[in-house]
C-alpha cells in the first residue's frame, strides 16, 4: 500500500488504533472503581489486590520498548492482531477467574495486548496521517484517551450497580472482536517500515530488567525506607541491567534501538518535556482523591464526577491544539500548555479545609486545559523529530517514558508527603495536617512544570 493510498484511508486505519487506545485507558479507569468489589468478592487483602494493578503496569513497562522495535520488523497488521488477540485472551481469563491469582495472570496477559496498543499507537497515527496533519491525528488519539478515562468510572459504576465485577472485563470482548475484525480488513497491504531489521532479544531482556526493577523499587519507597534492601536492592539490579543494555546498544549488531536516536536534540528535549509533565501530574493527582474524601468529606461518586473534569477538558482542548500545531509549530503551544498546567498546580496550593467546591472545579478546568494544550503538540514534536523508519521504536520510547515519569512522580510525591505528615503531626487536626503537608508537594510539582515549559521553549520549532 503506497503512501497516497494510506493517507486516503487514514480514518479507516486510525479506527483500529483508536479502539485499542480507548480500551487501554477505559479498562484502567473502570478497574479503579471495581477494586473494592473484587477484594470483597474474592476475600482478598488490599496488598494482594494491588497486584491486579501493579502486575499490569510492570508488564506494560517491560514490553513497550521491544514492541516498538518489533513492529518496525513485522508491521502494524501483525502488531494490532497480536494486541487484540492478547487483550481478548486476557479479558476472558479475567472473566473466568476463580481466585485472585488467576485474575492477576489474566491482567498480565491483558497488559501484553494493551502494551502493543500503547507502544505503536502514535507511530501508526504518524504513518497514516500526512505530515501536515500529524498534530490533528495525534489530537484524535488524545481525544480517545480522554474518552476512555471519562467513560470508565461512569460505566464501571453502572455495571457494578446491577452485575458482578466480572462484567467490567466481559464488556471488553465484543469491542476487542470488532478491533480484530477491522485489523484483518483494513491492514492487509500496510508494509513493515524496516523488515530487514533484527530484534535483539538479549538487549530487550536487559532493558526490561532495568525498567521493571527501577519502577518496582520506586513503588516500594512508600512502604520501606530507602535504606531497606527491598528498595536499594532493586535499584542495584536496575543499574546492572542498564549497564549491560548500554553495552549491547553500543554495538550495531546487538542493539535493540541504537544510540543514534539519542543524539537527536529535538527528540531528547521533547521526551524531557513529556517526562516533566507526567512527573508533575502523577504525584499530585494521586493525592487529590484523598483530599476530596478525607478533608472535604465527599462521597466516591462525587470525587469521580470532579475528577472527570480533567479528561473532559483534554477532550475539548486537544482537537484545537493538535491541528493548530500543524500550522504554527509546537514550541509556543507546548510552552503555554506547561505554563497553564503550572498555574493550575499553583492554584492547588490554596486548597484549605473550607475551600469552596467551585474553586476546586475551576482549578481542575485549568489543569485539564493545560494538559490538552501540551499533549498533542508535544507528541507531534516527538514523532516529527525522527526518521520515518524510527517511528515505531520512538512510539515505544514515548510510552515507556510516560510510565516511568508517572511512576517516579507517584513514588516521590507520596514519600515526600508521608515525610511531611510525620513532621506536622503536632498540628492536631488530621485535615489540617493533610493540607499543610500537601502544599510543599504542590510547590515542587509546580516547579517541575515550569522547568518543562522552559524545555519546550528552548527547542527548535521545526516540523519535519
Amino acid at each position: 500500500m503506497d503512501s497516497d493510498t494510506v493517507h486516503a484511508n487514514k480514518y479507516k486505519l486510525f479506527s483500529v488504533s483508536a479502539i485499542g487506545t480507548f480500551m487501554a485507558t477505559f479498562e484502567g479507569s473502570i478497574l479503579n472503581v471495581a477494586l473494592p468489589s473484587i477484594a470483597d468478592a474474592l476475600n482478598t487483602p488490599i496488598h494482594l489486590v494491588a497486584w491486579v494493578v501493579l502486575s499490569y503496569s510492570l508488564t506494560l513497562i517491560s514490553l513497550m520498548l521491544v514492541f516498538g522495535a518489533w513492529t518496525e520488523v513485522r508491521g502494524y497488521a501483525f502488531a494490532y492482531k497480536f494486541g487484540y488477540s492478547f487483550f481478548l485472551l486476557g479479558s476472558l481469563t479475567c472473566v473466568l477467574s476463580p481466585n485472585i491469582y488467576v485474575l492477576i495472570a489474566g491482567r498480565v496477559i491483558q497488559a501484553t495486548g494493551t502494551g502493543m496498543f500503547a507502544a505503536v499507537g502514535p507511530a501508526l497515527v504518524t504513518t497514516v496521517f500526512p505530515a501536515k496533519e500529524r498534530g490533528k491525528g495525534l489530537a484524535l488519539t488524545v481525544m480517545m484517551v480522554s474518552a476512555g478515562f471519562t467513560l470508565g468510572p461512569v460505566v464501571g459504576g453502572l455495571l457494578l450497580s446491577f452485575a458482578t465485577w466480572h462484567s467490567i472485563f466481559l464488556i471488553n470482548i465484543p469491542i476487542g472482536l470488532i478491533g480484530l475484525y477491522l485489523t484483518s480488513r483494513f491492514y492487509r497491504g500496510l508494509a513493515p517500515a524496516n523488515p530487514d531489521k533484527k530484534v535483539h532479544l538479549p538487549a530487550a531482556f536487559f532493558m526490561a530488567v532495568t525498567l521493571v526493577s527501577a519502577v518496582y523499587g520506586l513503588s516500594q519507597i512508600n512502604d520501606h525506607a530507602i535504606t531497606d534492601p527491598r528498595v536499594w536492592g532493586f535499584f542495584i539490579v536496575a543499574f546492572i541491567g542498564l549497564f549491560i543494555f548500554i553495552h549491547y546498544e553500543k554495538n550495531p549488531d546487538t542493539a535493540l534501538i541504537g544510540t543514534d536516536i539519542f543524539t537527536n536534540r529535538n527528540f531528547l528535549l521533547s521526551i524531557g518535556a513529556q517526562q516533566t509533565n507526567f512527573i508533575a501530574a502523577a504525584g499530585v493527582m494521586v493525592l487529590i482523591p484523598f483530599y476530596l474524601e478525607q478533608v472535604k468529606g465527599f462521597e466516591p461518586q462525587q470525587v469521580g464526577l470532579l475528577l472527570v473534569i480533567l479528561p473532559i477538558m483534554m477532550f475539548i482542548v486537544a482537537p484545537i491544539s493538535g491541528p493548530l500545531s500543524d500550522r504554527i509549530g509546537y514550541r509556543a503551544l507546548t510552552s503555554l500548555g506547561m505554563l497553564v498546567y503550572a498555574l493550575g498546580l499553583y492554584m492547588l496550593s490554596f486548597l484549605r479545609v473550607d475551600t469552596e467546591t467551585s474553586y476546586i472545579v475551576e482549578t481542575f478546568i485549568v489543569l485539564g486545559a493545560g494538559t490538552g494544550l501540551f499533549s498533542s503538540p508535544n507528541s507531534s514534536a516527538i514523532m516529527g523529530s525522527v526518521k520515518d523508519e524510527q517511528r515505531s521504536v520512538t512510539s515505544g520510547i514515548m510510552a515507556t517514558s510516560r510510565n516511568i515519569g508517572m511512576s517516579f512522580g507517584v513514588a516521590f510525591s507520596t514519600a515526600f508527603f508521608s515525610y511531611l505528615q510525620s513532621r506536622n503531626v503536632d498540628l492536631g487536626s488530621a485535615k489540617q495536617i493533610f493540607v499543610v503537608s500537601y502544599r510543599p508537594v504542590i510547590y515542587v510539582a509546580s516547579a517541575v512544570a515550569l522547568v518543562g515549559s522552559v524545555i519546550c521553549l528552548i527547542r527548535s520549532n521545526r516540523v519535519r
